[in-house]
């Protein structure tokens, strides 16, 4: 089952079909199905009821939840064999979205130096400790920062980092959203309600030397979370038999292929991860993990590297999950 935010009115069911996916609105759908499948129709109207259309309710709810949406998607495919329209089907494409994450103020746990070789390409360019670099999982912890949630765009948005920035680079990730029950603190057990295809765009001029952006750990913070700075989406693979722990992930510039690796390389697993951070702050329904990046970056190429120009267009592919696709603007 796949999910996505549609721009301006809620929340949206994707339906695949032999042609392209299409995307059917719950809110509207409830309305058209009134006259003919009152259950149903009730049903979708209740499941988001508040402005900001969250999706913790989905989740803490979901076992009920998946049932209604199961049927949802069978009156949809119903309706496509028939040729009819009742509930205002669009293709994916036309349809403007917006991120997919599970609630406006969800929590974001962003991972680095995850990938081994993407840790060991970088130690050439930044000035990263040993322990980073060659450490095993028995000797460093995970480590990364947090993302604020306004700062993430969806699929088709453009990416526009700050007036002066030279060295914008591309990081192709997985971002899950665990699922609702108990996560003990230390457990490595992961409840995974789904997961989306992530970019972390990033400045990289402090790190080379170019600028001056704060003289404390706000530059960390700041080269990764300016306006637009994450991508996700298209859409949420929500409650399929999926390994997020064995997820291809792809990243194209302008169709070349620039980098091509799994989760399966990740140096902590997802679980791992969430068993170090709970040791410390208590996870729960819709946070989100961001899994960090193989190896391909443009930074791992030193100043000369090939960075992100006025234009670009960049494409995220995730098993699973449909091309995530932005373009890039650069300021004078």
């Amino acid at each position: 089952m796949k999910l996505v935010r549609i721009a301006g009115s809620g929340t949206g069911l994707v339906v695949e079909s032999a042609a392209s996916p299409g995307v059917v609105e719950l809110a509207g759908a409830a309305e058209a199905l009134a006259p003919g499948h009152g259950a149903l129709a009730e049903a979708l109207g209740s499941l988001l009821t508040d402005r900001a259309q969250s999706w913790l309710p989905l989740i803490d709810g979901w076992s009920s939840v998946k049932g209604t949406l199961l049927e949802l998607l069978e009156v949809a495919h119903e309706d496509l064999a028939r040729g009819r329209d009742r509930l205002g089907i669009r293709e994916l494409g036309e349809v403007p979205l917006e991120p997919p994450l599970p609630d406006p103020a969800s929590r974001i746990f962003a991972m680095g130096g995850n990938f081994p070789l993407h840790t060991a390409k970088m130690a050439g360019t930044m000035d990263l400790p040993d322990s980073v670099v060659s450490g095993t999982v028995d000797s460093t912890p995970p480590w990364g920062f947090f993302v604020i949630p306004g700062t993430v765009a969806g699929a088709g948005a453009t990416v526009t980092p700050p007036e002066g920035t030279a060295k914008l680079d591309y990081e192709a990730e997985v971002g899950i959203v665990l699922g609702a029950g108990e996560h003990p603190p230390g457990s490595d057990h992961v409840s995974v309600w789904g997961y989306t295809a992530w970019n972390d765009f990033s400045i990289r001029d402090e790190a080379l030397g170019l600028a001056r952006i704060d003289h404390g750990p706000l530059t960390w913070s700041l080269t990764k979370n300016f306006r637009t700075g994450n991508t996700c989406g298209p859409w949420l693979v929500v409650d399929e038999p999926m390994d997020v722990d064995d997820l291809g992930i792809r990243c194209r510039v302008n169709e070349e292929l620039r980098q091509d690796g799994t989760t399966a390389d990740m140096r902590y697993s997802f679980g791992a991860i969430a068993a170090h951070v709970s040791r410390y702050a208590p996870l729960g329904a819709g946070d989100m993990i961001l899994s960090g990046t193989p190896g391909g970056t443009a930074m791992e190429g030193g100043l000369t590297g090939p960075f992100l120009m006025d234009g670009d267009e960049v494409e995220v592919v995730v098993d699973g999950v449909a091309p995530l696709r932005n373009s890039v603007k650069m300021s004078a």
